[in-house]
């Protein structure tokens, strides 16, 4: 396999061709037709209608977007606070190695274990039940609150790595460093620090970079269904839970409603969009006036202890959370106030044992899907220039900034009519469309980046091209091969609304078990569910991380 050059032999392009040909195939078209089917289902003016007049609306639309917009927000201003007061210190190696582990903590299980802190029979209820002379759980609500606090503090959570580890996969590129490097040199000369740097020029260059991931987190807070499900508000729910049971019902005119649900979903979020994209170039310009009015203010004394404490709060959430969820899922009796269980168990532990089914299936779809999207990245890098990426990205990252409900309502449309749904097949196939596009961004930087002299080289010895691929440039890049896969593997674990739609209720996973049971209570056995469903991941990011190891060592 190579690169795509200009011309080239019939065989050459044959084989181009067909490289070409695969991803499209696979993963663009269905996309498309998916959406259209979802848009076709939504046209229906009685379901609009209906959707109009269900009293719930208002207020679940605005929880929705209320949850979103602040998530989003704070997310993104930790984020840039991070960044600022951390790069080029000794913690920001620190913060580079914690991603991968945060990462690979899935979405619910996140949920199940800060609610378990949080709620009022919670750790830290307990913790503070001597202070307070609490000898009952306290009044509060923490989880499934009507606001929609306890949604937004678990979006914040999960969305502020993801949005880390893009700034620092930005920063990662040699010409991105290289210029952070001069403009940072820059303003030491001019007498700057590096914060005052990030906050007066760097940030106002490399916000619109940051584009694509804000808009992904922005789409997935707003129509997230497992997280609301589980600690979201309950009367009203979030609309995306409103749509999720319309499109889950088994009366045609609620389905509509639902995909009228959706629809709305992701013309809000559209609109939203827009008016963000609309207000950033005013907002740049103000903030360039502000940055660049020639004062030159004191370095303020606590950005770095504010780096310090958000890195610190963030591991030490993360910790408790894997800790608490351990736990839970050993504990027998434990009464409120006391700190520790009475009783210990593994009862938990047994129902999961009792269910290698539902592992088996979780990991046979995840190494699947991760294998499959692979393999499709592939076959796109190896047969089109780098310059084709710009033009395929919005295709590549629609899986991630269309509503979920509305793109899985389309495919589940399409698996009817290509007899695919209930089917493991049906199931592996929308498991690769959603987990392709992770691949993608994981890989892309490093293939793309890949010194093709080293192939001229092998070709100029007479080396066949397949021989070079195999011998030559694969296990030079095995690193990213391997963060590619578990990236994907982790992706796939993770999926709720793709298993539940295709998938009819006929297939669970770690993740649909985890939300099941959670939902309904039972609080220690979602609790090693949850511990299963963390540890697949972080089985995958831990031989990537011995992959990368062994190539360092063996380069070195």
């Amino acid at each position: 396999m190579t690169n795509a050059r200009a011309g080239g032999s019939p065989a050459t392009r044959w084989r181009n061709g067909w490289m070409r040909a695969a991803p499209l195939a696979l993963y663009a078209l269905p996309l498309m037709l998916a959406l259209v089917l979802a848009l076709a289902q939504a046209a229906d003016a009685d379901a609009w209608r209906a959707l109009a007049a269900d009293p719930q609306l208002p207020r679940a639309l605005g929880l929705s977007l209320g949850s979103a917009l602040v998530s989003s927000g704070l997310a993104l201003a930790a984020t840039l606070a991070l960044v600022s007061h951390l790069h080029g210190s000794a913690l920001w190696a620190w913060l580079s190695r914690a991603l991968a582990p945060m990462l690979a903590l899935p979405h619910a299980a996140f949920a199940i274990g800060l609610a378990l802190l949080v709620m009022p029979a919670g750790v830290f209820a307990r913790l503070l039940a001597p202070l307070a002379g609490w000898t009952a759980p306290p009044d509060w609500a923490t989880v499934n609150d009507p606001q929609g606090f306890g949604l937004t503090a678990v979006l914040v959570g999960k969305e502020l790595p993801f949005l880390l580890w893009n700034a620092v996969a930005l920063l990662n590129r040699p010409d991105v460093a290289a210029s952070v490097r001069a403009w940072l040199g820059s303003g030491a000369t001019l007498g700057y620090s590096r914060s005052a740097v990030w906050w007066r020029v760097l940030w106002p260059l490399l916000l619109p970079r940051l584009g694509w991931p804000l808009l992904a987190v922005l789409a997935y807070s707003l129509t997230v269904v497992d997280l609301a499900l589980l600690v979201g508000p309950a009367s009203p729910p979030t609309l995306a839970v409103i749509a999720w049971q319309g499109l889950q019902h088994a009366d045609v005119a609620r389905n509509a409603e639902g995909a009228a649900a959706a629809t709305l979903l992701g013309a809000v979020l559209l609109a939203a969009g827009a008016a963000l994209a609309a207000a950033y170039r005013p907002a740049q310009r103000a903030w360039q006036r502000a940055a660049l009015d020639g004062r030159r203010r004191p370095a303020p004394r606590l950005g770095a202890a504010l780096g310090r404490a958000l890195l610190g709060g963030l591991l030490g959430l993360y910790a408790a959370v894997a800790l608490v969820l351990l736990a839970s899922s050993f504990v027998g009796v434990w009464t409120f106030p006391s700190l520790l269980p009475q009783l210990w168990a593994g009862e938990a532990w047994l129902q999961v044992r009792g269910s290698a089914s539902v592992l088996g299936v979780s990991a046979g779809l995840a190494a699947f899907a991760a294998l499959a999207s692979l393999g499709l990245v592939l076959c796109w890098f190896e047969a089109t220039p780098a310059t084709w990426d710009a033009h395929v990205m919005p295709l590549v990252l629609a899986p991630l900034v269309v509503p979920g409900l509305l793109l899985m309502a389309g495919l589940y449309n399409l698996a009817l009519r290509l007899a695919l749904d209930g089917t493991l097949a049906g199931l592996a196939w929308v498991h690769t469309l959603v987990t392709l596009p992770y691949v993608f961004v994981a890989l892309a930087p490093a293939w793309r980046s890949f010194d093709r002299r080293y192939e001229w080289t092998a070709l100029a010895l007479g080396r066949s091209r397949w021989a070079f691929w195999w011998r030559v440039k694969a296990p030079l890049l095995a690193a990213p091969l391997a963060a590619a896969l578990a990236v994907g593997f982790a992706v796939s674990v993770a999926q709720y609304l793709p298993t539940q739609f295709i998938g009819a209720g006929r297939y669970a996973t770690v993740t649909t078990e985890a939300v099941t049971l959670a939902s309904g209570g039972q609080r220690h056995t979602a609790a090693a569910f949850a511990v299963l469903q963390a540890l697949l991941p972080a089985i995958g990011f831990a031989l990537a991380a011995w992959v990368g190891r062994r190539q360092r060592a063996r380069i070195g």
